[in-house]
C-alpha cells in the first residue's frame, strides 16, 4: 500500500488525518497507536505549512527483519533548516521549545530521521512498528 498527499494549506491537515488514521486501522494499528501516527502526520504537516507552505507526504506499509509496518516520508521545497545541530540540542531539552514538534512526534513514533539542505527543503522520516502478528497482507 502506498499513498501521497499533497499539503499546502492548513485545510489540507484535516483531511490527511482522517485518511491516515483509517489506514493505520486498515493496517492493524490499534488505537493508541492509531491516534500517535496521526499526531505525528499532524505535527509534521503543520511544520510544512508554516515554513515551507507546501510539500508531499508518501505513506506506505514497510516490512523489515520480519517486522511490519508504516513508513511516512514528509518532504518540503522549502528553505531548509540552517542548523541541524541546533535542532537536534533543542530537542534533546526537556523545556518547550519552536523545535518541540518534533521532539513529540520523535517520541510518538519507533523511528525518525530528518535531513536538510538550507534553500532547498527538509525531508523527515518516521515509521512506526506494528506490535502484534498480523501481517499486512491479513488487513
Amino acid at each position: 500500500m502506498r499513498k501521497r498527499f499533497r499539503v499546502r494549506y492548513e485545510w489540507d491537515i484535516v483531511s490527511i488525518r482522517s485518511e491516515i488514521r483509517e489506514i493505520a486501522g486498515q493496517v492493524g494499528f490499534d488505537e493508541l497507536d492509531q491516534a500517535r501516527i496521526v499526531q505525528s502526520v499532524s505535527e509534521l504537516a503543520r511544520n510544512v505549512v508554516h515554513y515551507a507552505e507546501k510539500g508531499l507526504i508518501l505513506v506506505e506499509t514497510v516490512e523489515r527483519d520480519g517486522k511490519e509496518g508504516l513508513r511516512i516520508l514528509v518532504q518540503d521545497l522549502g528553505p531548509g533548516i540552517t542548523d541541524m545541530e541546533e535542532v537536534f540540542r533543542k530537542m534533546d531539552t526537556p523545556t518547550v521549545t519552536e523545535n518541540s514538534g518534533l521532539q513529540q512526534v520523535r517520541s510518538l513514533m519507533d523511528e525518525f530521521s530528518i535531513q536538510s539542505v538550507e534553500g532547498k527543503g527538509t525531508c523527515v522520516e518516521v515509521i512506526k512498528w506494528l506490535k502484534t502478528a498480523k501481517t499486512i497482507q491479513d488487513s
